[in-house]
Formats: structure tokens, C-alpha cells, sequence
């Protein structure tokens, strides 16, 4: 947890400045927001990877589940380009004012987090999302060429609502439906925001429905009656059409504890009890999905459910505050892959299916040819290397068409189910199969013990082990490595060639950076953290706050409970000249020390941190709009 284990505010970046970060990063021929070219997926001529799914087509069965990958616009793109073509929107409810703990996600192997939805107010979720669907509909013929159309009309924004009736049908859940359905006024004060410059980018045609689908997340323990309830709501009201996140405690206490502490071994997770005494029941659940697909009929929707959300467990690691833990990835393919046979068999095939349960890209083309679409991903993608594992997912996919010969899903799922040699459902057939599978497979079992070592060493705020782990795991793109300044006055050059730093405005602390780094204390602590503007700066519990402000000249930080000002100035012989301050945090009042009385290795790290800083700068965006 940071200092204060308070929760630094997100500040979403406006579209203009995504926008041209975007179109700079193309011109270099560099990255789009991190993600490198060759990550940007464009797939393989004569494969058809399109998949049906509850409003419409997929271009992909690949998709990113609601989490911290789904937030901000420019983590839509970034999943975009890398192939998901399925985009489920962070999970919004009306409360959007929430105070959650830090850090917040634990993801050593299996996942575990304690945020549940949106940390932004549902204004600025909104805009957020339709400036993705803007941001898809700009880059895509400037990325894929010819294959944009195809892609763009196989995209589909699914946004996420929970936790209960009276929340969904307040005024506020209910106008952010309103304006993702028909984002007309949206989409126009966004064009008509834009510079000159940037006006001849937007798209001569941008649809302006954003999305066609909600995903319900119902709070654990939410009763049937209630979900179906706002099920029927959805369709009523809305026009969507509806997709259900059911939860791993509907297979059973007992069926659950013996797939995670059986041949799996997740002997460290334990359940808790009450959590599957409270949750939906299996009658319950099947009740609700005649209601919810009789509903569905009646006013012209689709309905389907989705496997599943994570699972309440006691919080054993002590990594993240509270009780309980919500657990995800591996563990949960077994306990998913199960479940959903059972609902095959008791529903008759007919339901449609979507997975979000432990995917990743060895297990995408098994899990495709159980006929579940889309399938996403989330826990995964918080590994080291981050986004760019998605075409890795596709890649497999395509693999496995070329093997049986296949140009289609339709066509490859037949053909796996003819490998097992089974009569019947095909997509039935591969389930049973997958399912029996990973019931006994190494991949969703219990990483053996690692080997802890005493003592990690200390992280600095300079030199690092340069293993760029922080900037391939952050979810929110917030760490940026740039070159090692040149010596400067007082201060030696810096060991390593680069040094990682954070745009400490998409930084949540959530703590990700933290379980993959080799050095003790934390990356989203510990390194520099630049801020856009003052009143964010001044927001910030972290020790560690940088501000760079205005157009460079002046770098104000915050370091080991004091707070120092760097003011850059013309020299007599026309060069920079710099004078800095210092100011006690405590005791009170304030002492201001002069510049005479500074130590020299204080005056060396503001130089070192104002080259880092600058370099930040141009690197987030050519025209440097963020001073």
C-alpha cells in the first residue's frame, strides 16, 4: 500500500491529446500507447476467425474481460490492436465515488483482487469508452488498411453494468446506457474539441451506437427473482441485449473444493462456505435462464451467460487489505469448463456460452472449439509482457485451422470433434473433453512452492535492474522507460542506459508493477511519478510526486518529507541557470531553506529528475500538451 493507503485519483487523458499521442506514435513507426507494430494484429489471409456472439459478429473470438485492462481509452485501443475484438467495459454501477483499498490486485500466479468496478465517476467512464470507439474508428485504416472495414464490423464494446436493481435503473446507470447506445452527442463534442490539425483525422463515418450488449455482474449473493428482474429491465428499457456473469459457487461447495484441493492442489486457497450458501443455486439458476430466454423472445433480444466471475476466497497471501479476496485465472478454467458442461446438458445445447475463466493463449484454441464465444481474458494479461500476449491467442487459433484444414470456427470445431471420434454436439463433444482435461492438467494446478529469497534489494529512484517487468505488466500503460540523462552538475551517470519512470495520472497503485519486480518496494511507490497538473500533484499521498509545470520551466517534487522547486531561468551567457528551494513538510510551519544551504546531492537529483521529466513529456506526446 502507498504511504497513506489511499488510492492516487485516475486522470483520464482528453481525446485530443490521445489522439495526437497516437498519430506521433505511428509516424515514428514506433509504438501506439506501448504496444510495438509487431504486436498489432492483422491476421492471416483466407482464415475466417469470425464468431457469433449476443448482438451481432465477432471478427475474433478473442476478447478482454471488464477489469483493469478496460478502463481507460487507451487500453481499449492497445487491446484492440493486439487483436481482442470483443472489449467488455469495466464493470460501472452507481456508485461512483468509492474508496478502494490499495494495492489492489495480487496476481503471483492465480489472480486475486479487491476492486470490483469503475474508479472514475460514470461521466468519465462514458467519455472514456465512446473516446475508444473514436480512437478504434481513426487508427484502424491507418493499422490494418484494406481489413479495417471487416475488423471495425467485427467490433463489439460490451459494456458491464452491476450490482442490483435499484442501481441499474437510477438515472445515472441508466442516461450512461442512454449515450453508449446512441453516443451522437458524445462523438460530436469530441470532433468539434479537435485542433485544425487534427480535424481532417476523423472519420467520415462513425457509427454511433457504441454498443449492442451489457454484461450484468450481480453482486455475490444477489437473489434469482432480483437478477431476472434486471434482466427483463435490460431488454425492456434498453434494447440491449444481455449477457449474465454467473459465479464459480453455483457448481457446488463440494464439487469446487475437490477440483481446487485435489490433483490441482490449491491447498493455500480456502473457500468460504457461506459465499456458496448465499450465491445463486443451481435451480435458481436454471429457472432464471428459462425466465431470461423467454424474456429475451418476447421483446426481440438475445440472452446468453458467461463463465464466470471470480470467486470469494479468504484472503490467506495478506498481500492486498481485508477478509476476502476475489480469486481468478487459473484455478477457476476447471471449476468454468465444468459448470459449463453441466449447463450444456441441462439447458440442451441452446444457451449461448461466453468463458472469462483462466484463458490465455495455450488454452484459446481448445476452448474456442467448445463453442465458447467470445472468450476472454484478463488475469492472463497482467503477466509480464502484457498486451502483447494477445496475438499469441490468435496465433494458436490460426495454427490449429491450418492443422485440420479448416478456413472457419464452424468448420474447426467439427473437425476437433471428429478427432475425439464423438456422435452429437460437436461443441459439446470438445467441451467434455476440455473439460476432463484440465480437471488433471499441470497448467491449472498449484505452481510448485517458489523459493523466496531473505531479502530483496532495495528499489531506487534512479537506477534500477532495467528489466522493464514494470512497464510490460501495468495495466494502465502508466510506466515509460526513456534514456539515462548525461552527467549533470554534482551527480554521477547513472548506472543503467535507461530509467523507468511513471505518468503517475494513470497510475492507480494497484500493485501489479510490485509482484514481478526484482527489487524491493514497489515501482508505482518508489520511482519518479510525473503528474499533468498541479491540483493532481498536490492529490497524491505518494513521497515520491514529481510536477513539471509550465512549458518545463519550473519542477516542483516531493522526496523524504521534504518538497523542492527547481526554477530554470536565462544565464548571463544565455544558457539555462536553475535555482532551487526547499520546503519542510513537517514540523509546522514550513521552513524554506536557501539555495546556499541545500546540499549539492539534492540539486543533482532535481537535474537528473527535470532530464527525466522532459524526456517523459515528448515521449507521451509530440506536441507536448501535457505542460
Amino acid at each position: 500500500m502507498n504511504a497513506s493507503g489511499v488510492a492516487p485519483a485516475l486522470v483520464p487523458m482528453p481525446f485530443t491529446r490521445l489522439l495526437a499521442w497516437a498519430l506521433a506514435g505511428l509516424a515514428r513507426e514506433r509504438t501506439v500507447f506501448g504496444l510495438p507494430r509487431r504486436s498489432i494484429w492483422t491476421g492471416s489471409a483466407g482464415l475466417d476467425l469470425s464468431v457469433p456472439v449476443p448482438g451481432g459478429r465477432a471478427a475474433t473470438p478473442l476478447g478482454v474481460a471488464a477489469g483493469p485492462h478496460t478502463q481507460l481509452a487507451h487500453n481499449l485501443v492497445v487491446a484492440w490492436l493486439a487483436g481482442a475484438r470483443v472489449l467488455e467495459l469495466k464493470t460501472v454501477q452507481v456508485l461512483d465515488q468509492l474508496e478502494l483499498p490499495r494495492p489492489c490486485i495480487d496476481a503471483p500466479a492465480e489472480g486475486y483482487n479487491v476492486e470490483w468496478s469503475q474508479e472514475l465517476p460514470l461521466a468519465q467512464s462514458l467519455e472514456q469508452y465512446v473516446s475508444a470507439w473514436a480512437l478504434i474508428h481513426v487508427l484502424a485504416p491507418r493499422v490494418l488498411g484494406e481489413q479495417a472495414t471487416g475488423a471495425l464490423a467485427g467490433t463489439r464494446f460490451d459494456a458491464s453494468v452491476g450490482y442490483d436493481l435499484a442501481g441499474i435503473r437510477s438515472d445515472g446507470v441508466a442516461r450512461f446506457l442512454d449515450l453508449l447506445t446512441d453516443a451522437t452527442p458524445m462523438l460530436a463534442r469530441l470532433r468539434d474539441a479537435l485542433p485544425a490539425s487534427l480535424g481532417p483525422v476523423w472519420p467520415a463515418s462513425l457509427p454511433t451506437r457504441v454498443i449492442d450488449t451489457v454484461t450484468l455482474s450481480s453482486f455475490h449473493g444477489c437473489p434469482a427473482h432480483e437478477i431476472g428482474d434486471i434482466v427483463e429491465h435490460l431488454f425492456a428499457r434498453h434494447r440491449l441485449h444481455v449477457v449474465v456473469k454467473l459465479n464459480p459457487t453455483l457448481l457446488g461447495h463440494d464439487e469446487v473444493d475437490a477440483l481446487l484441493h485435489g490433483s490441482l492442489g490449491w491447498h493455500h486457497v480456502e473457500l468460504d462456505r457461506a459465499a456458496f450458501e448465499r450465491d445463486l443455486q443451481w435451480e435458481g439458476a436454471l429457472a432464471l435462464i428459462e425466465r431470461a430466454t423467454a424474456a429475451a423472445a418476447r421483446h426481440g433480444c438475445s440472452f446468453g451467460v458467461k463463465l464466470t466471475n471470480t470467486l470469494v476466497v479468504r484472503n490467506t497471501r495478506g498481500r492486498l487489505a481485508g477478509d476476502a479476496v476475489y480469486l481468478s485465472g487459473a484455478p477457476l478454467h476447471p471449476i468454468a469448463t465444468r459448470l459449463a458442461e453441466r449447463l450444456v446438458r441441462a439447458t440442451g445445447g441452446a444457451l449461448p456460452m461466453a468463458l472469462s475463466a483462466g484463458a490465455c493463449a495455450e488454452n484459446f484454441a481448445d476452448t474456442v472449439a467448445c463453442g465458447f464465444a467470445p472468450v476472454t481474458t484478463c488475469t492472463d494479461l497482467l503477466r509480464p509482457t502484457g498486451y502483447r500476449r494477445l496475438p499469441r491467442y490468435l496465433k494458436a487459433l490460426e495454427a490449429e485451422l491450418v492443422r485440420t484444414g479448416c478456413r472457419d470456427i464452424a468448420a474447426y470445431v467439427a473437425a476437433r470433434a471428429h478427432e475425439h471420434g464423438r456422435e452429437g454436439s460437436a461443441a459439446l463433444a470438445n467441451l467434455s473433453a476440455h473439460a476432463a482435461q484440465a480437471r488433471q492438467e499441470a497448467r491449472y494446478a498449484a505452481p510448485a512452492a517458489a523459493v523466496v529469497a531473505a531479502s530483496r534489494p532495495p528499489l531506487a529512484l534512479i537506477d534500477c535492474e532495467s528489466c522493464n517487468q514494470c512497464a510490460l505488466a501495468c495495466p494502465n500503460g502508466a510506466f515509460f522507460d526513456v534514456a539515462s540523462p548525461a552527467a549533470v552538475a554534482c551527480a554521477p551517470v547513472p548506472a543503467c542506459e535507461r530509467q523507468w519512470i511513471v505518468f503517475a495520472d494513470f497510475c492507480n497503485s494497484c500493485g501489479n508493477c510490485d509482484t514481478f519486480c526484482p527489487q524491493d518496494g514497489g515501482p508505482y511507490r518508489v520511482k519518479a511519478r510525473f503528474h499533468s497538473s498541479r491540483a493532481v500533484w498536490s492529490a497524491d499521498p505518494n513521497p515520491h510526486a514529481a510536477l513539471l509545470e509550465p512549458g518545463g520551466q519550473r519542477l516542483t517534487v516531493r522526496d523524504g518529507g521534504h518538497e523542492y522547486s527547481l526554477v530554470s531561468s536565462a544565464a548571463p551567457d544565455g544558457g539555462p541557470a536553475f535555482q532551487h528551494h526547499e520546503r519542510a513538510l513537517a514540523p509546522e510551519p514550513p521552513v524554506r531553506v536557501t539555495e546556499d544551504v541545500v546540499p549539492a546531492a539534492v540539486r543533482s537529483l532535481l537535474l537528473t529528475l527535470h532530464a527525466l521529466a522532459e524526456q517523459a513529456h515528448s515521449e507521451v506526446t509530440a506536441i507536448a500538451a501535457l505542460r
